[in-house]
């Protein structure tokens, strides 16, 4: 699957400090006081994290604990830039072949593994023959995608990737992790997950595996910056980076300022707590996550008036996403769009139906939606009244109550669903079989963007993905799903935003699905630690991205940085 349902896992908003405050705060009441947490000081930087590292290979790791490892040991052919675009990193250059489906790549010649053995060729097609393998014991849709994908290892430093059919997004997929040839050539694929690699790994990224020791209470990992890394400007310059993964989270928690120097992923109570303690700095961007409202648009006979634009975009102007988001308890930035704000692809002048609750009366009226006795609309013999199916989770209700709220003070009559977050998915899905698929009227939907920072929409808003794909909620509409397959084919990043600009104002305009908000992912650091800026494009261990730019200020200067 290209995403799944209730993921967390990106946006680019560089925020801190006083930023981070007005985006996860906006207009709220003051909560109660929480304690006040000091700051840690160290000559290395130190942090807690929830999990404890099991496969920290980049084939396997789907555990955030393994995800921070992966991120910060191995790295890809490619990597990403400050706007989410792949830009080289183990590669040197690609080319595309005319017809799109040849990829050559050029390999750079100065990386060197941790243990000092040159990277080449060979390690990337010992990597990808891994993934291929039919006992892969990873992820499924890893397995799934690499199968379509020949790679030849022409030299020492140039490898040739042959697609199934063009792909523009195929170097984000480039991203993943190269294993070492050298040390696990030889392993079967089905016994990859056993080795004792996974917990003594050798990578190519700028800090090295040093040790990893159980200390009771907490797992600790010790990494190193690797003095030969192949790239001088993005060398860490910490002398040493100490990661404590605690099985407990109040125990990781509670060791921000005891112990380490930084927690992230803060719940709402943790959250008040950092932002009443001037020792740290607080972070924060918007997750790789986006919640809108899907209509169930192709059941015609039960359902018909989803099928109406007029329906839909007047149910768009009944709702005042700001209150909705006022609602909750949990922090959330409010979003126009499915493809991250700040990325090459998203469009900044997106404008969407204004909340309007007579002009959407008025539609209503116009689109012969009437109101009867007992206030519900009807037409034709057909109420008006739809169930919104949501995952139970204290948040979905709150958002779910206020939109059914909203939505019947227009003659609406809308009753609240609750699934549990695996049925809900089930309960969406295009091919259940006996022909319950798409078994829902409008749900309320959290959707992850997987593990690509590419905002590829095709399988989502395609019209060939209604029957057998991810377009849950079946809409059609020939100018958008033209635009998103020329797209997704072209390699030229100019006319691929363009196209994306254009697909996001359609999809408002046609009110294919309500946009809501997208979660906030919280990072609280230590005053000594300056520099970090926090960019999430795919997942939380992206805040790694920028280590290079860290510096821990020295006890002797803390003063200038630190309140005392």
């Amino acid at each position: 699957m290209r995403w799944q349902l209730i993921v967390l896992g990106v946006g680019l908003l560089l925020i801190a400090l006083a930023g981070a405050r007005a985006l996860l705060l906006p207009g709220r009441p003051a909560r109660p006081a929480e304690p006040v947490i000091s700051y840690f000081e160290s000559n290395s930087f130190s942090e807690a994290i929830v999990g404890e590292p099991e496969l920290v290979n980049p084939l396997l790791a789907t555990s955030q604990a393994d995800k921070d490892l992966v991120a910060l040991v191995f790295s890809g052919l490619t990597r990403l830039d400050e706007f989410g675009q792949p830009i080289p990193d183990l590669a040197e250059s690609w080319e595309i072949s005319a017809d799109g489906l040849t990829y050559t790549v050029t390999l750079r010649d100065d990386v060197t593994w941790h243990d000092g053995e040159p990277f080449s060729a060979e390690d990337v097609a010992f990597t990808m023959s891994l993934l291929r393998d039919s006992n892969f014991p990873g992820p499924d849709d890893l397995a799934i995608f690499w199968r379509t994908v020949e790679t030849y290892a022409d030299d020492a430093h140039t490898v040739r990737f042959v697609l199934t059919q063009p792909l523009a997004a195929f170097p984000d997929y480039l991203r993943i992790g190269i294993l070492p040839a050298h040390i696990l050539a030889g392993i079967r694929a089905e016994a990859l997950a056993d080795d004792p690699f996974n917990l003594a790994p050798i990578g190519t990224g700028r800090l090295r595996w040093v040790s990893m020791e159980d200390e009771g209470r907490a797992v600790r990992v010790v990494l190193q910056p690797y003095a030969n890394y192949y790239d001088p400007a993005r060398r860490v310059t910490i002398r040493q980076v100490e990661l404590s993964f605690y099985r407990n989270p109040d125990d990781a928690f509670r060791a921000l300022g005891e112990d380490v120097q930084a927690f992230g992923g803060l719940g709402a109570p943790q959250l008040q707590a950092a932002l009443n303690s001037p020792g740290l700095n607080l972070y924060a961007a918007p997750l790789p996550v986006y919640a809108l409202i899907l209509f169930n648009q192709a059941d015609a006979e039960g359902l018909p008036f989803f099928q109406d634009e007029a329906v839909r975009e007047a149910l768009f102007q009944a709702l005042s996403r700001r209150a909705v988001l006022d609602s909750l308890d949990e922090e959330v930035l409010a979003i126009n769009s499915t493809i991250q704000p700040g990325t090459w692809a998203y469009n900044p002048a997106l404008s969407p139906p204004p909340y309007d609750l007579e002009g959407a009366e008025a539609a209503l009226d116009a689109a012969g939606w009437i109101v009867e006795a007992g206030g519900t609309r009807a037409r034709d013999g057909t109420r008006l009244a739809f169930t919104l199916l949501l995952a139970d989770r204290p948040l979905d209700r709150q958002a779910g109550q206020a939109i059914a709220e909203q939505w019947k003070r227009v003659g609406v009559d809308v009753s609240l669903q609750v699934a549990d977050p695996d049925d809900l998915l089930e309960r969406l899905n295009t091919t259940r079989g006996e022909g319950r698929g798409r078994d829902f009227d409008a749900a309320l939907v959290e959707i992850g963007l997987g593990r690509l920072a590419d905002p590829d929409p095709y399988p989502f808003w395609h019209d060939s993905q209604i029957e057998d794909g991810q377009n849950y909620s079946g809409f059609a509409n020939n100018e958008i799903s033209r635009a998103l397959e020329v797209a997704r084919r072209d390699p030229n990043g100019v006319r691929r935003a363009d196209l994306y600009r254009e697909f996001q104002q359609l999809l408002l305009d046609r009110a294919a699905a309500i946009p809501l908000y997208s979660p906030v992912y919280s990072y609280a650091v230590s005053c000594q630690v300056q520099g970090v800026g926090l960019r999430l494009f795919v997942d939380p261990s992206d805040r790694f991205m920028n280590m290079d730019a860290w510096r821990l200020v020295p006890q002797a200067q803390m003063s200038t940085v630190c309140p005392q």
